[in-house]
């Protein structure tokens, strides 16, 4: 073999090399894009192949750069569309000048335990979830949403809470300013509904720190039907 061939050879083993998740750092930003499949069937421990963004910001087809935050819960194990500000938000664009803006996106392990034993996957499901409250143990609920990306490629997702939020206290703190710092997400400092037991990441022990002390007038079951309805009348993106 020659060893023009032995170059080549080498450089498709290299950029075939698969990483974990859980070898990030808690809170690391995330600047590449995951394959739906992976990101649907894979936990923190496995090993999943990382592709690069397009020129126009957006991810290619068949794959997601995250989740975007949904405000109040915690999520997807990635998570996108924090700005410097502490807001979130995300813009797409498809079509033949498709553009995306998924604004910061970062890791945020949560690595919940399943009602089977499992490990939470990378969308912030369990591998038995089809619906909501399905494939948790009884005191983790949640909720389960179909999105479409830039590409119309549909993912599922899921965002999570403490069964008794109302007495366990919510997580994190009311100010947006602290959810980054160096460059990092900051899980423990984000305000959500108390959040699962028996994660092993930041802000997923199911102990609430009591920051706000109490909680919406509006329920979780009529938060879930308002995603519901949004995810209806939505334009065709994936956020």
């Amino acid at each position: 073999m020659s060893s023009l061939s032995v170059l080549l050879l080498s450089a498709v083993v290299i950029g075939a090399t698969a990483i974990k998740i859980a070898d990030m750092e808690q809170g690391a930003e995330f600047t590449k894009c995951v394959s739906i499949s992976d990101f649907q069937t894979k936990t923190l421990a496995d090993d999943i192949t990382l592709l690069d963004r397009l020129a126009n910001g957006c991810c290619p087809k068949d794959s997601v750069p995250g989740q975007k935050w949904v405000t109040g819960y915690k999520g997807a194990q990635i998570v996108c569309g924090f700005k410097a500000d502490g807001t979130v938000a995300t813009s797409t664009t498809s079509g033949t000048n498709a553009k995306c803006t998924y604004n910061k996106c970062y890791v945020d392990k949560q690595n919940l335990a399943c009602a089977d034993d499992t490990k939470q996957l990378l969308n912030g499901c369990c591998a038995a979830t089809t619906k909501a409250n399905t494939g948790f143990p009884a005191l983790c609920k949640n909720y389960f949403t179909t999105k479409s990306t830039v590409n119309n490629d549909k993912f599922n997702y899921c965002t999570t809470y403490h069964k008794n939020y109302g007495t366990v206290g919510r997580a994190g703190t009311t100010a947006k300013t602290d959810d980054q710092a160096d460059g990092k997400l900051q899980p423990d400092k984000i305000d959500t509904y108390a959040t699962c037991a028996g994660g092993s990441g930041a802000g997923a022990s199911g102990a609430g720190t009591g920051a706000t002390t109490t909680t919406s007038g509006v329920g979780h079951a009529a938060v879930g039907m308002m995603g519901v309805f949004a995810s209806v009348f939505a334009h065709t993106m994936w956020l």
